[in-house]
């Protein structure tokens, strides 16, 4: 097994003193100081001149250079760099649009003949009969299609079910009425039957069916939508649109809400 050892020092009585000789002349091996030659200083020196030659003349070619920039141009004058590259290629929000949309209504008010002072405020719950009628109003920009019409859209049964979507009718429900009406200056958040817009004039009526019931029990040909009494100028300017849907001897009651497939009462552009 290894065992510590202190560190072994030599004996310092048995130590070799150094001599006054040792220390005080220089070691006999010592090479001579010897005197370079200054004719080998010579190359050194060039060099040194010649680089300080070349930075007066660098510094006087910039000067001269920035002078002559700065007398010929006006920096005002200068290309600015462009800071939205490719925004010249994004044209105007009417040129960007290439689809007709459909709007869903910024506000839907119930109103009841047989409750004329009854306040309904605006909601999803939609319900038609002889006494009920609903307001319908939209808020619409500038857009590049003019045309515009109110329809219902239906989905199919299995469509609907899958999206927990449904309606309950009775009577006749394809001949609902959309008026056209005054549009309230205060805006529509809520209604009763004695402050409700007045009517100006039936725009037209629809049929509250999937399409393909629409195309079939209707006699209707491709681009029926396009014939629709519902149809109306817009896009132009900015407008408000605001209508009233009611039907004579039927009943009919939905849930309006934002999503897919739909099941409203909406304003379509066409062209």
């Amino acid at each position: 097994m290894a065992s510590y050892s202190p560190l072994q020092m030599h004996d310092l009585d048995h130590q070799p003193e150094d001599t006054e000789g040792d220390i005080l002349l220089p070691d006999k091996h010592t090479p001579e100081h010897s005197t370079a030659d200054p004719s080998s200083k010579r190359p050194a020196w060039a060099a040194l001149v010649l680089q300080v030659i070349a930075v007066i003349c660098a510094c006087a070619l910039y000067n001269v250079a920035s002078a002559s920039v700065s007398g010929q141009h006006n920096v005002q004058k200068l290309r600015q760099p462009n800071q939205f590259p490719g925004i010249e290629l994004v044209g105007s929000p009417q040129q960007k649009q290439r689809a007709p949309k459909l709007y869903f209504p910024s506000a839907i008010v119930r109103v009841n003949k047989a409750l004329p002072d009854q306040v309904y405020n605006s909601g999803s719950h939609v319900i038609l009969s002889d006494s009920d009628s609903m307001f319908f109003q939209w808020h619409l920009g500038q857009s590049k299609f003019t045309s515009c019409y109110i329809d219902s859209i239906v989905p199919t049964v299995e469509d609907g079910l899958a999206a927990n979507k449904s309606y309950t009718s009775s009577g006749s429900i394809t001949e609902i009425q959309i008026w056209n009406v005054t549009t309230p200056v205060e805006g529509m958040t809520n209604l009763s039957w004695k402050t409700r817009p007045q009517r100006i004039a039936l725009m037209g009526t629809v049929a509250f069916l999937p399409e393909k019931d629409k195309i079939e029990q209707l006699g209707l040909e491709d681009g029926w939508q396009s014939q629709l009494a519902t149809r109306f100028s817009c896009g132009k300017e900015a407008a408000v649109i605001t209508v009233e849907v009611a039907c004579n001897s039927c009943r009919l009651e939905f849930e309006q809400i934002f999503s897919v497939p739909p099941l409203a009462f909406d304003l379509m552009e066409i062209g």
